[in-house]
Formats: structure tokens, sequence, C-alpha cells
């Protein structure tokens, strides 16, 4: 039905981390995704709960138009993930814009993961790709939107 649950995402992520023998020294989950959370528990909570459990969690917003889910589209994307998914020390996202940027986004999300905002790696990545948007303290976007849009979906059904 062309749903999707972010929120669920971070939750398996969050069972994965608590089911597992391996104690690592960072627990971060990536998201990525064409549209909002509209299926599911409200993301920003979701968000917040893990947060508070010292997960971290990074963003690539796949912004990049048409598809099957072209309907439940929103229009600034990269400000919903900075807004109501990314969050915890260091969050930060890398929208995509086109598909051609996504190999070397992945390529750049790994290597900021992996060396950290204060090594001299992440500034050389910052100085010489597109911006990384770090997560904002005070939310501006309405973090409900992809609920709002799909239990407002009677226009499907109109036969105008």
């Amino acid at each position: 039905a062309r749903r999707t649950s972010i929120s669920g995402a971070l939750e398996f992520g969050n069972d994965l981390f608590a089911e597992s023998s391996y104690q690592g020294t960072k627990r971060v989950i990536d998201i990525s995704g064409d549209g909002p959370n509209n299926q599911g528990a409200p993301v920003n909570l979701t968000r917040d709960d893990l947060i508070k459990q010292g997960i971290v969690i990074n963003g690539l917003p796949l912004m990049t138009r048409g598809g099957f889910s072209g309907a439940y589209e929103v229009s600034n994307l990269d400000r919903y993930y900075s807004d109501c998914v990314i969050g915890g020390p260091g969050a930060f996202m890398i929208p995509v814009n086109d598909w051609t940027q996504f190999p070397e986004a992945i390529r750049r999300k790994l290597v900021l993961e992996l060396a950290g905002p204060a090594s001299p790696q992440w500034a050389a990545e910052e100085a010489t790709h597109p911006p990384v948007v770090l997560a904002q303290d005070k939310p501006a976007t309405d973090c409900l939107v992809g609920e709002k849009m799909w239990r407002n979906r009677s226009w499907m059904f109109d036969s105008r």
C-alpha cells in the first residue's frame, strides 16, 4: 500500500542492538528513504526514545522524485529528516537529489561515521563535497506529515 514506517525500522534496529551479544563502542542506525513516516508510531517519539538510549540516527533522504511514492512525497524531505528523523550526538544526514549522487553519498556517510566529527577526515570531506546537515535542536517540520497525508488520502478514491 506504499506505506513507510521509519519508526518501525528504528524499533527493529533497536531490537537488533538489544539482542546482540556484541557490545560496540557506538550504536548508529542509518535511515534512507524517499518519503515520510506514515505507518507505525510517530517517528520523532521513536527517535527521541532511541537517542535517550545512546543510539545515533543518521540519514540519507532520497529526494529523487518520481516512482511509486510520488503521491506521498513531501516537498522538503531533507528538512523532514533533519527535524524528525536524525538525532543523537554528531548525527547528520546527506541529502541525495539525483541517483548519480547515491554511491558517493554512501561512501561519504561511511567515512564520516567511522572517522567521527572531531577528525581531520570530517573537515576534509566537508570542504570537498556537498554539505552534511547536522541534527537541529528545535523541529520546525510537522513530524506527522506522512501520517496526515495517508489519513487524508480520499483523493485516491475520488472518481472525478
